[in-house]
């Protein structure tokens, strides 16, 4: 495919020219008198062409005929460097562009804007690739120039990487939007950009300050009434936010956001029939959109309304047999309803799309007993002989149904023949690992730390190796601490990781900073063998009453929990 635009006519006046002349040549012997000296380059003049030049973008042209879009590029970049003609350097961007080469794209973009200083598109397009780079501080100035000059569509790559931003660089995005728009409330796109990178800020008060500003202008925006009606709903008062959104929606009959937002509102207001009736009426309008009747089928499942979410389900299907995903939620509504068969009908029609895997694994959920093996094993076969890309994904779910029916040594064969015979697999390995016994420590290590050396950097890996190595490794300790500390970073709210931070702190006789880390992970999931570690850590800090009574709470709830029993030995072992 060609996909270079038509160079300007002085290149191809000229082309034609020298092949002309050529050819000319060619039917007539060169006199005598005429000098046969070296060509000598005429000098170049920015915004010239020379022969040098037209010689090259020629040759740059015949290289994207043929598809060789590399030469091309380096081609144009050259030239637009040699030319300094603002032309050049954008069809050098073009091209970069084609080949999806952001580098490139920056480097002749660059030239573009240098040589033409008022055109906004280049400085657009540096701006998008530098923020999509997180290049937040070195894309602001850029985004001044475009926005100074009238470019207000770089608001919108604002707001589409507010989130990624720092706290720190979404404030100098602040004032910069500030700085341009001043206090007008009727620049409405600027002051809604303001409004989320408030929020990235967390200021909820000043975003409401600004919202109710720009609502006093156009009380009905869409967009100003469902960012409004957010912080109502965060600070608990979706009844306000209700009616801001009824009232948006009698301006705005078909917009369909603000009839997604109305109908959590009406949810969350304990309306549940108005919620009802409100998407029934959205829901029967020729032409919606069949994921909006999705989405609303799965807020209607998530505020525990299963009845009327299995009707729209249904729906669904009537209207779009061929989509089968509605089936995966159709399948947890009839498994929560206790419905074994008709959950295993649905799960096992999504053969594909985003639920597959887990409308899989929770057909094999619905196998509870260990003498069904061969009845999943074929289940399993099938499934393997029709996705043979997924062997890996469904060798890992059978492995966890046999570890759960307390088949550990064929759930291990499983895992050790896919490990021979597939290609190098740090899940494979990690699974093994994971249901490995304590008398198969050093197999359990092994498995690991080959995990670890296939991906290095997976949080959940290092985390695993980590925690092993405090506890089948002692005098590995301080790289246990560099591990679990390294997972941490990547994940830094994960409670299985803050629990092996808190555990390996202890080993460290690091107390104090291990209560923190366990505290944080016992709150976020309170989970029999975080509790152990806790109450451990409470009693050598000598918080003995408190860790009596949270191991008795722990007890009373799952009395033969052996994490619970190790924590009972260890304050046994305490003078």
């Amino acid at each position: 495919m060609y996909i270079l635009r038509t160079l300007p006519k002085l290149i191809s006046v000229t082309a034609l020219l020298l092949a002309s002349g050529c050819a000319q040549q060619s039917l007539t012997q060169a006199p005598e008198s005429v000098s046969t000296r070296p060509f000598e380059v005429s000098p170049q003049v920015p915004g010239e062409l020379n022969a040098d030049s037209l010689y090259d973008l020629l040759s740059a042209e015949l290289a994207g005929k043929q598809g060789r879009f590399d030469e091309a590029l380096e081609a144009y970049l050259r030239q637009a460097e040699a030319t300094q003609d603002a032309a050049v350097a954008e069809r050098a961007t073009r091209i970069a562009q084609f080949l999806r080469d952001p580098k490139r794209v920056l480097a002749a973009s660059t030239l573009w804007s240098r040589y033409a200083p008022d055109a906004l598109e280049p400085l657009h397009i540096q701006a998008n690739i530098l923020l999509h780079e997180g290049r937040f501080e070195e894309a602001a100035p850029l985004l001044e120039k475009v926005l100074q000059q009238g470019g207000d569509e770089a608001l919108t790559l604002i707001t589409t990487q507010a989130d990624q931003m720092s706290p720190e660089v979404a404030g100098q995005y602040y004032q910069l939007l500030t700085r341009i728009s001043g206090d007008d409330p009727e620049r409405l796109d600027y002051l809604l950009t303001r409004v989320l990178l408030l929020q990235r800020l967390q200021q909820p008060d000043a975003a409401v300050v600004l919202l109710d500003q720009g609502l006093q202008v156009e009380p009905t925006q869409a967009e100003l009434v469902l960012q409004r009606a957010e912080l109502y709903r965060r600070q608990d008062q979706p009844e306000k936010g209700l009616a801001l959104v009824q009232k948006a929606m009698q301006d705005n009959p078909n917009h369909s956001r603000l009839a997604a937002v109305q109908a959590q509102l009406l949810l969350l207001s304990g309306q549940t029939e108005e919620a009802w009736t409100a998407i029934q009426q959205v829901v029967e309008q020729e032409g919606v959109d069949p994921q909006l009747e999705y989405y609303f089928a799965l807020l209607l499942l998530e505020n525990d309304l299963p009845e009327y979410s299995q009707r729209l389900l249904q729906q669904l299907l009537e209207k779009q047999p061929d989509n089968l995903q509605p089936h995966f939620y159709l399948g947890v509504i009839a498994q929560e309803q206790g419905h074994r068969q008709q959950a295993l009908d649905h799960f096992l029609l999504v053969e594909d799309g985003p639920n597959a895997v887990q409308a899989f694994s929770r057909a094999l959920s619905l196998y509870e007993q260990p003498h069904q093996v061969a009845e999943v094993e074929l289940l399993v076969e099938d499934h393997v002989a029709r996705h043979p890309q997924r062997r890996e994904t469904l060798t890992i779910l059978y492995a966890e149904w046999l570890q759960r029916q307390d088949l550990i040594d064929t759930a291990r064969e499983i895992l050790t023949d896919a490990i021979n015979n597939l290609p190098p697999s740090a899940n494979l390995l990690y699974t093994r690992a994971m249901i490995a016994t304590p008398d198969q420590s050093e197999s359990m290590l092994a498995d690991l730390r080959k995990a670890h050396s296939l991906e290095p950097d997976s949080a959940m890996i290092q985390n695993a190796l980590g925690y092993t190595l405090t506890l089948y490794a002692p005098d590995q300790i301080e790289r246990a601490h560099q591990l679990i500390s390294l997972a941490l970073e990547q994940e830094p709210s994960d409670p299985a990781i803050l629990d092996s931070m808190g555990w390996v702190l202890h080993k460290l006789g690091r107390n104090r900073e291990a209560l923190n880390f366990l505290q944080r992970a016992f709150d976020t999931y309170p989970d029999p063998e975080v509790r152990s570690h806790l109450v451990q850590v409470l009693w050598a800090l000598g918080e003995q009453e408190t860790a009596r009574k949270m191991l008795q709470e722990g007890l009373e709830q799952t009395p033969d929990n052996l994490h619970l029993q190790e924590a009972v030995d260890a304050l046994d072992e305490q003078p």
